[in-house]
């Protein structure tokens, strides 16, 4: 989609809280990590068996979320601690938001836990 997206301003979300994005909004994500750019949020993969994620992640920075930018979008995002080694490296600039999956940032709801 190559959506681009401008700058917005980060709401308060808690690890552990549910989010609701507009063109998924029977699909809601949790929070698995948070910092002062990034949100790192899964939900179960549809028909999957257990452990199996589908992962989005939000660049408040750019008003953009997306899979990062390697082949297949792919990460490992099966714990917590994996989310946090997600979200590290996109600070340091190691990944960031694919170009060709991304979407405006699209936040419906939101539900704390």
């Amino acid at each position: 989609m190559n959506a681009t997206g401008s700058p917005t301003i980060p709401i308060p979300l808690d690890v552990g809280g549910r989010i609701r994005f507009g063109l998924e909004p029977r699909r809601p994500y949790t929070v698995r990590a948070r910092s002062e750019h990034f949100v790192v949020c899964t939900r179960h993969r549809d028909f999957a068996t257990t452990g199996e994620f589908v992962y989005t992640v939000i660049d408040w920075r750019n008003g953009i979320r997306g899979p990062i930018n390697v082949i297949g979008g792919s990460a490992d995002v099966s714990t917590d601690e994996r989310c946090r080694e997600l979200l590290a490296d996109l600070e340091a600039g190691r990944w960031e938001i694919s170009h060709r999956n991304r979407v405006q940032l699209d936040i419906f709801d939101r539900d704390e836990s």
